[in-house]
């Protein structure tokens, strides 16, 4: 029996997958899969550095977003970035994995600046990957020959970017006061509650209070963190491109595009499925195969690879807590 609602989501979280893994595994050839497995050869490593240089980049990133008298040494950050993804990829992504970066780093860095710079990475890259992904499945539904229900499915990706983009705008237009605050000051009002008061209530606004001077300070910051969402997004798609490249099978970069962003949405979609098992076998082969190609198992092999070897370095590498009378001070 189940003793709380987490326990049951998780448990049909895992089925779910179970079932995408068995189905992906029913309908991949498995022996053309293997015979293309042989052809990769010496060439396995060089399809591994598109994820070397996605990291490094991804770890600058968060780097950046750090207010500069506060920022962490970037090795022991990519430390912390390898061993949380480490966990998250075992876990639910997200819900484990963030939070535990601001537990590695709370004696060097106070907790609400942590977690205002793992936001502001995380909306900078969520932001411009929504951009990205509109414009890839766009471009995808009239340059590509695809089935009626993969059309459908980049139609309603293109629309579902167009009315985020605009949400955005609406409120990126308005560059003083604060957002949360004001709910707050709103809901305290209605409920004739000091929710000030509470310390978790606080602690979002303080967050909110770091987030917002880094949003409205460096420029440099925010140029940055425009244009190193699009560098990783044609890094993620060059892995793609290389691996049904070197079996024999190569693709232009609109589809390879196509399929990595087909790839990203499911992975969103199946975050509460540990290590994406199912989903990233289902979501690397059924797009290669809606294309008419072969190679599509090999693609999630390999990307699960990667996966593993990356979560045994984070494992490996997982950085101690510092005690907290060693904690910097706050900015």
């Amino acid at each position: 029996m189940f003793r709380s609602a987490p326990q049951l989501v998780a448990a049909l979280a895992l089925a779910v997958g179970l079932v995408l893994f068995v189905i992906t595994l029913v309908r991949i050839d498995l022996d053309e899969t293997l015979r293309s497995v042989g052809r990769l050869g010496l060439a396995f490593p060089t399809l591994l550095l598109p994820g070397v240089c996605w990291q490094l980049l991804r770890t600058w990133g968060w780097s950046v977003a750090f207010p500069d008298d506060a920022r962490p040494p970037y090795y022991y950050l990519f430390r912390v970035r390898m061993a949380t993804d480490a966990i998250s990829f075992f876990t639910i992504r997200g819900i484990t994995g963030e939070p535990l970066k601001v537990v590695l780093l709370y004696g060097r860095v106070s907790p609400h600046v942590t977690a205002a710079s793992i936001a502001l990475e995380r909306l900078a890259f969520a932001v411009m990957s929504l951009v990205i992904a509109g414009v890839i499945s766009y471009v995808a539904v009239r340059r590509l020959t695809m089935p009626g229900a993969w059309d459908a499915v980049f139609t309603l990706v293109s629309i579902l970017t167009v009315v985020g983009v605009l949400i955005l705008a609406v409120m990126a237009r308005r560059r003083t006061g604060h957002y949360l605050g004001r709910v707050v000051s709103r809901l305290g009002r209605v409920t004739g509650r000091s929710l000030e008061t509470s310390r978790i209530v606080r602690f979002i606004l303080d967050v909110e209070d770091v987030l917002l001077d880094l949003l409205r300070g460096d420029r440099r910051r925010l140029v940055i963190l425009t244009f190193l969402p699009v560098v990783c997004y044609l890094l993620s798609a060059l892995e793609v491109w290389l691996v049904l490249w070197a079996i024999g099978e190569p693709i232009g970069v609109t589809a390879a595009l196509a399929i990595d962003t087909f790839v990203r949405l499911a992975s969103i979609a199946s975050a509460a499925i540990p290590g994406g098992l199912g989903t990233l076998e289902a979501s690397n082969a059924a797009p290669v195969a809606m294309l008419g190609l072969g190679g599509g198992g090999v693609l999630a092999l390999v990307r699960r690879v990667k996966g593993l070897v990356w979560a045994a370095v984070g494992l490996a590498f997982y950085p101690g807590v510092t005690p907290r009378s060693r904690r910097a001070p706050a900015p």
